[in-house]
């Protein structure tokens, strides 16, 4: 006992060091309490026990397969001790009751509850702990101060310890910030309410069939709902079916899903573009900072002429940003395609990390690269494309089957055939399997596992951009937690200036190179001390008002000249408002999209240099592009 004690000494003055030099707001003082009163070895009171009780059951959540409303449920009746160091856990659930090892340092934690709490009888912890007060818990524990410490206390982790890698831990992810607060929104084939989104609080704000209105398909599981399903659970998912391990790294943003395929003629364009509408409508209601999506529009066009890059340039200019699995052609043959295309995009290449920690085994997956039809090099940035977990759609048959095939994994030998019998229909094998000895069974029903992909019971791994993608909406659901005044052009520079490279591949694939989630997090948090007033980006569309924005501390006079007002350069004068800082507000009463200039001092004509999407203006220079998307022919929310 003297040893666990010691380390959580250990544990609490590095804790109390880190409160003190960095000044964490978010840090509740009860915890804080709860390290100096068992600094003091202290542990007398309700109050201070109580602490000591939060302490071992998040080492149970988090050490072990027992779920919350399992752990609520605990009784002092159901630990046993078979030897000195092997205390088990007996945890009934609606499957029946199961016995569960917990290692060495978690029984000493336990014990030492037991011993200043001594709950001698009946429930283990106390009447207030339930399902729900667990996961209140959980969410005071995300910050990484605090996880890191406690991990020494957890199963040490590695890829050894995993089928797949949780992402969160494949990326080294930032515990401390984890979306809350922030939208994300998934434009899809289709979706469904996973648990991983729903439980214990419901993080859809909103669920729009764009192709089909009015449509009542969400709560059905059908063969288009999958992929809308793991795109965004990847990224939003909490972990909630696998006891919190694969959860993704913004698991507590909510989610705006919106289904732009029916069942005539699948994914259409212009279904993609009045979705993109649809969130420049609804931003501000659902707080929409984010647009994944994990999807192509058509073929590779000029930027300049395709609605639908436009419709994405259109939304980031209202303040949102987007971003855009590159697609999985494997090379660079195939041009990069809308919605990938658009300049101002953060198109997401995929990396193949073998499903190692080991950054020595890094290489590329298969998905597309190379010069968009204007010349862009596409990605610019890559996140894991394979070995990514994600949920199977509930009632399909991969989860029918895999119920059958992960269950049959701890069925007695003399029961095994018996059992499979009953579920032959369940599972893809030919019927004579039963005919066959238990251990080729086994191989078999491993074989049938691993070409699944199964991982555990509710769980896959996937691969292909489109999953690449919605890890980095995660990382920026982040960063926009951390700062949420960063604008959709600052954070593509974060996104793109703290970038790991990748050794032995050609910069065209990986762009600037693989995301790196805590350096995105600490500039984004830099920022807030380091920039001066904080403004969106210029051109800002905000319904029919649009803001143009112009640095510049020796200009003496700076115009807006476009086609909207015949270029002239005597009309609109932006306003100077700070030592440098130039601006104006203009109507733009009808929907479109519109070319301007700057006129510095009546007589040097530049592009806004805030903006991404510009086009030559045959003078040997560029115009910037407008575009005002308020309006939604034909399509009402």
């Amino acid at each position: 006992m003297s040893k666990i004690k010691e380390r959580l000494k250990i544990f609490i003055k590095e804790y109390i060091n880190n409160v003190k030099q960095h000044q964490y707001k978010n840090l509740p003082h009860e915890i804080i309490i709860f390290k100096q009163k068992l600094l003091e070895d202290i542990i007398n009171s309700d109050q201070e026990k109580k602490y000591l009780r939060d302490l071992i059951l998040l080492m149970l959540y988090y050490g072990t397969r027992i779920k919350a409303l399992e752990l609520g449920n605990l009784n002092y009746s159901d630990i046993t001790a078979e030897g000195e160091n092997e205390v088990k856990l007996r945890v009934v659930s609606r499957k029946g009751e199961q016995t569960i090892l917990i290692d060495k340092e978690t029984n000493e934690v336990l014990y030492l509850y037991l011993e200043h709490f001594k709950p001698h009888k009946g429930n283990l912890w106390a009447a207030e702990v339930d399902e729900n007060y667990i996961y209140k818990l959980l969410d005071i524990y995300p910050n990484e101060n605090v996880t890191s410490k406690l991990m020494q206390f957890f199963p040490v982790y590695s890829e050894k310890d995993y089928e797949i890698i949780p992402t969160p831990l494949r990326l080294n992810a930032d515990y401390k910030y984890t979306g809350k607060g922030v939208t994300i929104a998934f434009i899809d084939s289709g979706f469904y309410p996973h648990p991983d989104l729903t439980r214990p609080v419901n993080r859809v704000l909103e669920y729009v069939n764009i192709a089909e209105p009015g449509e009542k398909d969400f709560k059905v599981s059908e063969d288009g709902s999958w992929h809308g399903m793991q795109t965004s659970v990847s990224a939003a998912g909490n972990g909630y079916l696998s006891n919190g391990l694969y959860k993704g790294i913004a698991y507590n943003a909510n989610v705006i899903l919106l289904k732009v395929s029916d069942n005539k003629e699948g994914i259409k364009t212009e279904y993609i573009i009045k979705a993109l509408k649809w969130i420049i409508r609804n931003r501000d209601r659902y707080n929409i900072k984010i647009v994944n999506i994990s999807l192509g529009g058509g073929d590779a066009i000029s930027f300049l002429d395709n609605a639908l890059d436009q419709a994405v340039e259109g939304t980031i200019q209202a303040g949102i940003v987007v971003v855009v699995a590159a697609g999985n052609s494997g090379d660079s043959d195939n041009i990069i395609s809308p919605p990938a295309s658009a300049p101002s995009a953060i198109t997401v290449g995929g990396l193949d990390d073998k499903n190692k920690l080991d950054c020595n085994s890094y290489t590329m997956y298969r998905s597309s690269y190379g010069r968009t039809v204007d010349g862009i090099l596409k990605p610019e940035i890559i996140a894991p494309g394979i070995w990514v977990a994600a949920p199977i759609l509930p009632q399909s048959s991969v989860d029918k089957e895999a119920e059958v095939l992960v269950n049959s994994k701890q069925i007695p030998d003399d029961e095994l055939k018996n059992f499979l019998k009953k579920h032959l229909k369940k599972i893809q094998l030919t019927h004579d399997i039963v005919n066959k000895s238990v251990t080729d069974i086994r191989k078999i029903i491993e074989n049938r596992i691993k070409d699944q992909k199964i991982i555990r019971r509710y769980y896959q791994h996937v691969d292909g951009t489109s999953f690449a993608s919605p890890i980095v909406a995660s990382i920026i659901a982040q960063m926009l937690d951390a700062n949420p005044d960063l604008t959709p052009k600052r954070i593509k520079e974060i996104i793109t200036g703290t970038t790991d490279k990748i050794f032995n591949v050609p910069l065209e694939r990986q762009g600037y190179g693989l995301i790196h989630p805590r350096k995105c997090v600490k500039e984004a948090v830099n920022d807030i001390y380091r920039r001066g007033t904080k403004r969106p980006s210029s051109p800002y569309v905000e319904g029919e008002k649009v803001i143009f924005y112009y640095q510049d501390a020796l200009a003496k006079s700076v115009a807006l000249a476009g086609n909207f007002n015949e270029w002239d350069t005597n009309i609109n004068f932006l306003k100077k408002v700070s030592n440098d800082l130039w601006m104006l507000t203009a109507d733009f009463f009808y929907q479109g999209t519109y070319s301007y200039k700057y006129v510095i001092d009546g007589n040097k004509w530049m592009h806004d240099p805030e903006c991404e999407n510009k086009e030559p203006d045959n003078f040997n220079g560029y115009n910037t592009r407008l575009n005002v998307l308020f309006k939604d022919i034909g399509f009402d929310s």
